[in-house]
């Protein structure tokens, strides 16, 4: 998923969400309690996302499945005025080659990422918000199975190899589109851009090379929140 389908796909959605709420832009403006209408409201708005993600190409050479795959993601946000910051957790997962025989000993790889995010709404345009992001947090790779078993075919000598969980750093930029619905609910169109890092192990001629490997993730997500004037 390159950034140019990336930000096809946002225009796509945004015609999609008019289509499918019909809203007036005008009644929006009059009755928002967290846009540019009642700057000086706070509000606390949580959503649930859905989507898609697109890992790094590069995790194929470790035998990744790179192809895009479902992504989830809960958050709760409060903002006033331009301003807004709060905490996402959101969940991808993919599969990871044994180069064996049997597919099915080829673990699922779980990542789960809790991030700290804040926001900043850039501009309003015909009903539509504009919002940018930045996020900071944590992710964890995990296993399922969490262990391999290689039958070598002599007797007590099978291989056992163990798959830890991993965490590491993560950090990501991205854009939001978004729409009031009524006094209560928002739709919104988010594309981002995050990156983590690993101590990876592979092959380069002849020779095996450790090395901190950056990897960078694209991803796409309607996401619909329920929001709460604060006052």
């Amino acid at each position: 998923m390159t950034p140019r389908r990336i930000m096809r796909s946002v225009t796509l959605g945004l015609v999609l969400l008019s289509l499918m709420f019909g809203a007036n832009p005008a009644e929006c403006g009059t009755v928002s309690e967290h846009g540019s209408t009642h700057t000086a409201n706070w509000w606390l708005a949580t959503g649930l996302g859905a989507g898609a993600l697109s890992p790094d190409q590069s995790l194929a050479d470790y035998r990744w499945e790179t192809g895009p795959t479902a992504l989830y993601a809960l958050q709760a946000i409060a903002g006033r005025g331009r301003f807004a910051t709060g905490l996402r957790l959101s969940r991808w997962a993919t599969t990871q080659g044994t180069g064996l025989d049997s597919p099915e000993s080829d673990p699922r790889v779980g990542l789960t990422q809790l991030d700290l995010v804040g926001q900043f709404r850039l501009v309003e345009l015909a009903g539509f918000q504009f919002w940018g992001s930045a996020l900071v947090g944590r992710v964890n790779l995990s296993y399922t199975p969490d262990q391999l078993v290689i039958d070598t075919g002599l007797p007590g000598q099978d291989i056992v190899v163990d798959y830890k969980p991993i965490t590491e750093t993560s950090l990501g930029l991205g854009l939001e589109i978004k729409r009031d619905f009524g006094r209560r609910m928002t739709a919104a169109v988010v594309a981002e851009r995050t990156t983590f890092s690993l101590d990876t192990n592979h092959r380069r001629g002849s020779e095996i090379v450790s090395e901190r490997q950056q990897f960078v993730n694209w991803s796409l997500r309607l996401q619909v929140s329920w929001v709460l004037d604060m006052g």
